[in-house]
């Protein structure tokens, strides 16, 4: 009877989470940022085009790939989509509280350490499905794998394989994952033999995995494509993408503390062996995973970084002094009430979005791509105004480019491919990807450009340079709303 009730209660809390991600990501107001831009590559390609061809994603393509599939499953819109972001979030949920079992957590106590991440985790659901989040999610993976296989034979091939899903999903933090494996085994077990052996042990398996996958690409005709936009990009995204938000202070405080704590415990003869080396271990991911915050430190990238520093925190807390003074029953029932207000409170806050965000809008309809998003009456003429226009134009022999990081919300419900020129962001564009595309845009013929007329609107990821050579080089050919019309002269 009580592994029933103890089963119940873990059911009921990781529905309790699907449905707060689920409905924190449908009630969120429509927008054309990070949502809408993966919303439209994985668009481009159920519409028949090709990744890295058809559109500039600069990340590797597992994501894109499971995205592309469940539209042709379920259908091409962006509710499908939001689900699929809030199937992301439960699993990665999921996958932590394995990791805290596994690690000698109660179950009670895991759904408290959960329940009290959510707090911070809970508002970055409104992001929407994201490679950064299923690459979170083959870390955890990682992490389970270790604690369950290690040492068995076959553990090396395993993780090499979840180096290359981690990769492949986004290739930046598979590098840090890889780092961060690796580091842990030279600190555990020293540089010998044995520690070179197993790094082959996981080529073994990492390589075929990425030769197969880059044939499969090859055949494709986007091999080059995909070299050129997530390896070419780097150095003008990184150079071009540096921000720095104040918000993230405390968490990077946090980050700090966390490392010196543990570090201080490994190295503490009191500690037992088993505790020290799942320390050293978590810690190492920890830190190497820490660059994913970089170069946008912002709160959503901080947070991500911040995961795998809190399940080392609460791994320490948990057994080092709650399993050791936390035992009674009153003690337990007060962890209980503890998950179900936090539950509350933010279930509270989603309800509170409804009647802010949602209720009060108007909705796309179901033939629509953005179907079901909720989006201002003021915003959704502008949308129909501005796609009129385009059809318009389309009639008389004129292509309509809009040079805008808004490019999306007029392009996709259209069905219209312009390629790069969606998403014009610096550092999405390839290798010498913007000079590159100003020669594009200074070959265009029968073309319309939109700019805002007013810079301000723009965002701080749109290269200035392409709207300096605009305004330098091309007539202005009159307004429409908020942007500014030019043509070659």
């Amino acid at each position: 009877m009580k592994k029933y009730q103890s089963n119940l209660m873990i059911t009921l809390f990781f529905i309790a989470i699907f449905t707060i991600a689920l409905l924190n990501s449908l009630f969120t107001s429509f927008n054309p940022y990070d949502e809408t831009w993966n919303f439209q590559s994985i668009f481009k390609m159920y519409q028949g085009g090709t990744l890295y061809v058809d559109n500039n994603v600069i990340d590797t393509p597992i994501f894109f790939v499971l995205g592309n599939l469940l539209f042709h499953i379920f259908g091409a819109n962006l509710l499908i989509f939001r689900i699929y972001g809030a199937f992301l979030f439960f699993s990665k949920y999921l996958f932590m509280f394995f990791i805290l079992k596994k690690l000698g957590s109660s179950k009670l106590h895991a759904m408290l350490y959960l329940s009290l991440w959510l707090t911070i985790d809970s508002n970055n659901f409104a992001c929407g499905a994201n490679y950064n989040q299923l690459a979170l999610i083959m870390c955890l993976l990682g992490i389970l794998w270790y604690i369950t296989h290690y040492p068995k034979k076959f553990y090396h091939f395993g993780q090499g394989i979840l180096i290359f899903l981690t990769f492949f999903t986004k290739q930046n933090i598979g590098v840090y994952y890889a780092f961060g494996i690796v580091l842990f085994e030279l600190l555990d077990g020293g540089l010998n033999r044995d520690f070179f052996a197993n790094q082959l042990r996981k080529l073994a398996s990492f390589l075929p995995c990425l030769l197969i996958s880059f044939v499969i690409m090859y055949l494709h005709g986007n091999f080059f494509g995909f070299i050129n936009l997530c390896f070419g990009s780097l150095l003008e995204f990184g150079s071009s993408n540096r921000v720095f938000n104040k918000d993230t202070l405390s968490y990077l405080i946090s980050m700090i503390f966390i490392s010196i704590f543990g570090t201080y415990l490994i190295v503490q003869s009191k500690i037992p062996e088993t505790i020290k080396r799942n320390i050293k271990l978590l810690l190492c991911l920890a830190i190497c995973l820490s660059f994913i915050m970089l170069p946008i430190v912002n709160p959503y990238h901080t947070i991500m970084s911040l995961t795998f520093y809190y399940l080392t925190f609460v791994y320490i807390i948990d057994h080092l002094i709650v399993q050791e003074i936390f035992h009674t029953k009153v003690q337990k029932y007060t962890f209980l009430l503890i998950c179900f207000f936090i539950l509350l409170a933010i279930f509270s806050k989603t309800i509170f979005l409804y009647f802010k965000e949602y209720k009060p809008s108007k909705y796309f309809d179901k033939t629509h791509p953005f179907y079901n998003a909720p989006i201002s009456e003021e915003n959704l003429t502008r949308i129909n105004d501005i796609t009129n226009y385009i059809i318009q134009k389309k009639k008389s022999g004129t292509n309509v480019i809009i040079l805008s990081y808004e490019a999306a919300i007029y392009m996709v419900p259209l069905r219209i491919n312009n390629g790069a020129f969606d998403m014009l962001l610096a550092g999405n564009l390839g290798y010498h990807g913007i000079s590159n595309t100003i020669d594009k845009i200074a070959n265009a013929q029968n073309t319309e450009f939109f700019i805002f007329t007013n810079e301000d609107d723009c965002f701080y990821q749109e290269p200035a340079q392409i709207r300096e050579y605009i305004l330098n080089h091309f007539e202005k050919n009159g307004e429409f709303l908020n942007y500014s019309i030019y043509i070659n002269k």
